[in-house]
């Protein structure tokens, strides 16, 4: 461990009053440099992971496709889910899994005030999720424009349990969880059935909760390119830019030298593959969003003056 280091956290943390952050480790070269727990928190308090599910569907499809499940991220979500190739709208049929990994369906969506959103609460008042969602208008050409929503994961994982026929979580447990020594509650089912990560109080997503140190585990899969988990090729071009949104790739965010999974309030994995760093931040989200990526550059910077030990 780099004791001077999380005592510059420390600090940082401290100057900053940064109360809500819980968890922050940090690994190279697969050693653990920086472990900090915070708010009585310790290696196996579960945290909120919010949209870093997001990322953990992209690794899930990426299995469905090594597996033969799926044959290509370029079919169209029509092969898989009935209700959109029933004609109800001429660009449902145009809709691949490539546009559902980057953002860019076309659906129209309407994001409101952090977790208090009309159209998520509609979503969950319906009969049957596919059904609603096949109803809601198409603001694009699918393809034509990034729009970060909930609407492209949702669909993601209704394909990824059509195509394996499973439930989501379910194929997420035998695939990835249970390889990596991961444990976690079954996922929240939105109407119809399809597993969700955020439950009908939007407040909370209790179903998937996880570790930091389990989140570390997913950093490494990532860092080590599939691990016999997940094929490298998959997540190679999983990170790589996509065409309407140079700073998103397949359910991760892309910054410079690296990648990330991110959710609300604050989690966050950053894998830096050219130092072979790990970066895992916890915190408890709230009404307010809050982001904690000045505490990776601290120790980033840290890191490039050469004192790592």
């Amino acid at each position: 461990m780099n004791n001077k280091l999380s005592q510059h956290i420390d600090t940082y943390i401290k100057q900053k009053q940064y109360r809500l952050i819980n968890s922050i480790l940090l690994f190279k070269d697969g050693q653990p440099i920086v472990e900090k727990y915070y708010n009585k928190f310790t290696k196996n308090s579960r945290n909120n992971i919010k949209s870093i599910w997001k990322s953990i569907l992209s690794v899930c499809t990426g299995i469905c496709l090594d597996k033969g499940y799926i044959k290509s991220i370029d079919e169209p979500v029509a092969n898989y889910l009935s209700e959109f190739a029933a004609d109800n709208h001429p660009y449902h049929k145009l809709i691949t899994i490539r546009h559902l990994l980057n953002m860019s369906s076309g659906i129209y969506w309407n994001g409101g005030i952090h977790y208090h959103c009309p159209m998520l609460e509609q979503l969950w008042r319906s009969d049957n999720c596919l059904e609603h969602l096949a109803d809601i208008a198409m603001a694009n050409v699918p393809g034509a424009k990034f729009v970060y929503k909930e609407w492209d994961v949702i669909l993601l994982s209704a394909v990824i349990s059509k195509a394996a026929k499973m439930d989501t979580y379910e194929f997420c447990k035998t695939y990835l969880y249970e390889p990596l020594g991961i444990t976690s509650d079954e996922w929240a089912k939105l109407p119809g059935g399809i597993n969700y990560n955020i439950d009908r109080d939007f407040a909370i997503e209790a179903h998937s909760d996880l570790s930091a140190n389990d989140l570390a585990k997913l950093g490494f899969l990532l860092l080590n390119k599939g691990n016999d988990i997940l094929s490298e090729s998959y997540i190679n071009a999983a990170v790589q830019p996509s065409p309407n949104a140079q700073e998103y790739g397949s359910l991760f965010w892309l910054f410079e030298g690296g990648f990330a999974c991110r959710g609300y309030g604050g989690q966050g994995i950053n894998v830096v593959p050219g130092k072979n760093i790990v970066y895992v931040i916890q915190a408890t989200p709230t009404s307010s969003s809050k982001s904690y990526e000045d505490v990776f550059r601290l120790c980033m910077d840290y890191l490039d003056k050469g004192s790592i030990m």
